[in-house]
């Protein structure tokens, strides 16, 4: 096991071979200088972290999440207090205290699946798409060579420049791994900073989720969809307006 300075979960993996890690961790073609560069906001706030009076906050101008702890909008920038902010418990802390209880790997007819033993509410955090930094080029590499991955690539786009994150959690990673995709999800993942240039991806309910429900999001991107390119991989989501087939090269390897 990888150890951190992040809140540790108390899941247990029903597969012996990954290695374990909360959070990310630095792979082949990591940028170290991103990984270790901190957010340049800081807050000094004793209290609750509010607009204006939080630097961290009014950084971005606006909250990221509301009173309870749930997003706001998916389509901000997304920054939370981090280890050099004063405050220690407030509402712009919500990845990084870890994924929430409740949630249970259960085997499904693709496998293994993530899900609920209590209700979620929309805009809640469900936990973190965790693994190894990578590369793009080093994800083809293992595209090519491993038949099954669990490789993601998030785009961001700012001021007309790309940013590309790839997370690799075939080996090391976190219970995030084991959420499927549907044609119909009742999740996303939203790229969120917290004490690196490098965002963690992490997973938010888009719907009230009911217990026992599986945890899904969809592997193309939200919005994406009538525009994805499909591979030759059958989808099991069993969603009324499946495809059919997984979608090729646009969350996934």
């Amino acid at each position: 096991m990888f150890s951190n300075n992040q809140s540790e979960d108390n899941y247990d993996h029903i597969d012996d071979s990954l290695i374990y890690s909360s959070t990310n961790i630095p792979g082949p073609g990591c940028n170290m200088n991103d990984l270790n560069s901190c957010p340049n906001q800081m807050c000094n706030c004793t209290n609750l972290c509010q607009t204006p009076s939080c630097e961290c906050i009014s950084t971005v101008g606006y909250n990221n999440y509301d009173n309870f702890g749930k997003l706001i909008s998916s389509n901000r920038f997304i920054y939370e207090c981090n280890d050099l902010c004063k405050c220690t418990s407030c509402q712009n802390r919500i990845v990084q205290l870890g994924p929430r209880i409740g949630l249970r790997i259960s085997q499904c007819n693709k496998g293994y699946g993530l899900y609920t033993d209590i209700n979620i509410e929309r805009g809640q955090f469900v936990c973190e798409y965790a693994g190894e930094i990578i590369d793009l080029t080093e994800a083809e590499r293992r595209s090519n060579v491993d038949h099954e991955n669990y490789i993601f690539v998030i785009n961001e786009h700012f001021s007309g420049n790309l940013t590309t994150t790839v997370i690799d959690s075939t080996i090391i990673g976190n219970i995030g791994r084991y959420i499927n995709h549907s044609c119909e999800p009742n999740c996303m993942i939203v790229p969120v900073r917290v004490d690196s240039l490098i965002p963690r991806l992490a997973i938010f309910a888009i719907k009230d989720i009911q217990c026992n429900e599986e945890i899904t999001y969809h592997y193309g991107g939200e919005g994406s969809r009538p525009q994805i390119h499909l591979s030759e991989v059958k989808c099991l989501c069993g969603s009324f307006s499946c495809n059919r087939f997984l979608p090729r090269k646009t969350g996934l390897f």
